[in-house]
């Protein structure tokens, strides 16, 4: 390889079941919950379920179409909203002597490293690239730190460099400017760049910055791919990724 070369991931439902790690997510957090403050935990899951999906609405509604809309500040005011949320729905009184925003980062901590919805053959996809020289970050929607829990529960961290959620670069992953900004931020151009996603809106705007791409269809209800490029076996990554390269 003349340059290095960086791959960049998407997470849900490119190395990890979205909606099973979700339902572990809401388990785990339960559990931690009832723990710590009583309650019953099918109690703390009937209220974490729509608390969860009211915060990814409120995330569209500010980011769809509008990725400068101010993500960083936006996930701290979010971290406590919810966790304000999920406590008045239980009517027992939110902790004390912490602040909101630390506590929901403490406890998402602790659930998601209790996690594991790895596709089949993530770690030894992860772990060619690795061995191969390629510079392996991950591209998500989610937050860095949601990233970093769910990777280690995972058992998959190590492998990969940085974990760009949009706090890293204060960008929703809703357009072409957030791939512009996390090549930026790795300083590489976008001809360096290899972006995985299942999503097909995703890879048109990394393409458009000047990346190339190739599409997941790893689950078992994936839409037909829209790029030339498919993976439909994680293991298929590293010889995908080295026939680009060359």
């Amino acid at each position: 390889m003349s340059e290095s070369v960086y791959v960049f991931l998407d997470f849900d439902n490119t190395l990890s079941d979205a909606a099973a790690l979700r339902r572990q997510y809401v388990q785990e957090l339960a559990y931690i919950l009832n723990r710590d403050f009583g309650g019953e935990t099918a109690g703390w899951e009937a209220a974490l379920s729509p608390a969860l999906d009211a915060s990814q609405a409120r995330y569209q509604a500010t980011f769809a179409g509008n990725p400068l809309a101010g993500y960083a500040d936006w996930l701290a005011q979010e971290r406590v909203r919810i966790t304000q949320e999920v406590f008045a729905a239980m009517g027992i009184a939110p902790p004390v002597g912490e602040p909101l925003g630390d506590f929901a980062r403490r406890v998402q901590f602790e659930a998601l490293t209790g996690c594991n919805a790895a596709l089949p053959g993530a770690e030894e996809a992860l772990r060619g690239l690795f061995e191969a020289g390629y510079r392996t970050q991950i591209a998500s929607a989610w937050e860095s730190e949601y990233l970093f829990a769910a990777l280690i529960g995972a058992g998959i961290e190590s492998y990969t460099e940085s974990k760009f959620g949009g706090d890293l670069v204060n960008c929703a992953k809703e357009g072409p400017e957030f791939y512009a900004r996390i090549f930026a931020a790795c300083q590489i151009r976008p001809s360096q760049a290899i972006v995985v996603d299942d999503q097909a809106f995703c890879l048109d705007w990394a393409e458009e910055t000047g990346a190339r791409v190739i599409q997941a269809r790893l689950m078992p209800d994936a839409p037909e791919p829209e790029f030339p490029l498919v993976l439909t076996r994680l293991t298929d990554l590293t010889p995908m990724i080295n026939s680009l390269s060359r």
